[in-house]
């Protein structure tokens, strides 16, 4: 914890801890089942225990964060259940959203695709899982077009914010990251291209690669 608090505060202290002890979960760094104590928090960042709960239990609202009587706030565990119910979601609403995405993006939209997949991409090819997880939900995001599909994003964005664990699982196995590249690439052109046909049956394609890929961590498949 101790280089995130060094960082200034510069919006509001719950907004900040909110995305800090955020990162923190999807990275990895504070593993599911973490107990997450609000006294050591506040000393670690050097503020009281009023914004931290606020931060927790909105990480709770989010479902990163438990609470239990007489243990406090945890982070939540990772689960099969768990990751069948946000892929299934995934599939349901996210190829569609980027169809459409691609028929409305405009020109900043597209540069902005194109760089969230280039900071995915360079984060994977120097290994740094850590960062994956919140990358890949941003360009993923990107390609939604949240501006022009408001509502839709923010069901899309919490449903990538709950996958940001498991896609990390999902790429540690040899030759995933590569593969996750191509598929990227694929897609992107597709987008890019306004062929929004194309980009919906990619996307499609990728989130269950994905989703089967992972469900093989937990040793069963996509039909369980």
């Amino acid at each position: 914890m101790g280089t995130l608090a060094a960082k200034p505060l510069v919006r509001t202290v719950s907004a900040q801890l909110t995305e800090r002890v955020r990162a923190r979960i999807v990275s990895g760094a504070y593993a599911p089942g973490a107990a997450l104590p609000q006294d050591v928090l506040a000393a670690e960042f050097g503020v009281s225990k009023i914004p931290v709960r606020e931060a927790l239990l909105q990480l709770r609202a989010e479902g990163l964060v438990e609470i239990f009587a007489h243990r406090g706030f945890q982070v939540r565990a990772v689960s099969e259940a768990e990751a069948h119910e946000i892929f299934r979601l995934r599939l349901a609403l996210e190829p569609q959203a980027i169809a459409r995405g691609a028929q409305l993006a405009g020109q900043l939209e597209r540069h902005s695709a194109e760089a969230a997949a280039r900071e995915l991409h360079e984060a994977l090819e120097h290994g740094r899982l850590e960062e994956a997880g919140d990358l890949n939900g941003a360009f993923h995001l990107a390609l939604v077009v949240p501006a022009r599909q408001k509502l839709t994003a923010e069901v899309v964005q919490r449903l990538l914010t709950l996958a940001q664990r498991y896609v990390r699982l999902h790429l540690q196995p040899s030759g995933r990251i590569s593969r996750a590249r191509r598929e990227h690439e694929a897609l992107l052109a597709a987008w890019m291209a306004g062929d929004a046909a194309q980009a919906g049956e990619l996307a499609r394609v990728h989130v269950q690669a994905t989703y089967e890929d992972l469900l093989r961590v937990f040793g069963t498949d996509a039909e369980a």
